[in-house]
């Protein structure tokens, strides 16, 4: 072989080989084929843990996921919405199909449901490059007859969340997890009524009411201005139970009346408006309670309990269950009040009616 050759061949294998390092240097090449291929996957994961068992109650709660994405300046850029299935809930994430950059995240949950009935709340619609942050609202379905606008629905369960998050450049590729916190914005309310001595409340004789201006959320979860919300009970039922010594038949039984309510977000600023009344057919009023203030009576409890404090909203934020005991005497006035919220009890004498 002459020089000139000897040198061609030199040169070709030289440049082979560096064809060769380029691919196996290369995330899409033949060398990656068998580990799939390079792409930035990010999912957002989502967590619904700010209750008062400290524990992530997403899979067993939220039923659908409305999650809007938004540029540095607040517009719109994407949307997408899913709703759960049960069997992959516990395990559920949602893909963030955007490019590398930074976005604000927002999110509504439970706005589709089973379809069993009336969805409870609205957004307006969207329009990725128009619509901005402030505008998603989120609106609570209500009636209107002569007295307002009012809610006698047992209303799905609401959450919202919010979350900045920054998506990666990665030539290599990669998966990258983020995680939402949730807000639950509605709260189911047992009112129950009784008298001393024991005998029948009359069904039909007493109406239930609570009233307050909550239904309509900012994008931040701030309560916007709105009109009254007169909330009626979505169940009213008669009970009985037995009282009587552990392993001793009941020797007395004691019944009453049990309202049902389910009410927009509880909030601290709202103590003077959110307000449980309840009167007698004939317009005599037998109780009239601020709800939130009643409620905040647990938070030392809780704070106790588990050793963590907590400012007024963060409590009514855990919490979405309050369950108020009135005992009547014989005249329809309320003489003592106790007030349950989960295993915490407290109980009240001679308290002023307003």
């Amino acid at each position: 072989m002459n020089i000139r050759a000897l040198i061609r061949n030199v040169a070709a294998k030289v440049c082979m080989a560096s064809v060769c390092l380029s691919a196996m240097s290369s995330c899409d090449s033949w060398l990656y084929e068998e580990e799939g291929d390079c792409s930035v996957y990010c999912r957002l994961k989502f967590r619904y843990d700010k209750n008062l068992k400290w524990a992530d109650a997403f899979a067993n709660e939220v039923s659908s996921v409305h999650l809007y994405a938004f540029d540095e300046s607040g517009v719109l850029v994407w949307q997408q919405e899913e709703r759960m299935d049960p069997g992959t809930a516990e395990n559920y994430s949602m893909l963030l199909d955007l490019p590398a950059g930074d976005y604000k995240l927002l999110a509504w949950c439970g706005l589709q449901n089973d379809g069993g009935r009336e969805e409870s709340f609205s957004v307006p619609e969207a329009r990725v490059g128009e619509t901005r942050m402030e505008q998603l609202q989120c609106t609570l379905n209500r009636k209107h007859d002569e007295a307002g606008a009012y809610s006698e629905e047992h209303l799905y369960r609401l959450f919202h969340g919010t979350l900045d998050v920054s998506l990666p450049v990665n030539d290599d590729g990669g998966s990258y997890d983020y995680t939402m916190p949730l807000t639950k914005n509605t709260n189911h309310v047992r009112v129950i009524l009784q008298h001393l001595s024991g005998e029948d409340v009359d069904k039909e004789g007493f109406i239930f009411r609570i009233d307050d201006e909550n239904g309509l959320m900012a994008h931040d979860n701030e309560l916007v201005a709105d009109e009254n919300i007169n909330y009626r009970p979505w169940d009213i039922q008669d009970v009985e139970a037995g009282i009587g010594k552990e392993g001793v038949r009941a020797a007395n039984n004691v019944k009453g009346l049990v309202a049902d309510f389910t009410v927009g977000r509880l909030v601290e600023t709202h103590h003077d408006k959110m307000m449980l009344t309840i009167t007698t057919k004939e317009g005599k009023t037998v109780a009239r309670i601020p709800v939130t203030d009643y409620a905040l009576m647990g938070k030392e409890y809780y704070e106790k309990e588990y050793r963590y404090p907590m400012d007024e909203q963060e409590f009514l934020d855990r919490l979405d269950e309050c369950v108020m005991t009135l005992f009547l005497d014989e005249n329809h006035n309320w003489v003592s009040s106790v007030i349950q919220i989960l295993s915490w009890r407290v109980v009240l004498s001679n308290v002023d009616i307003e």
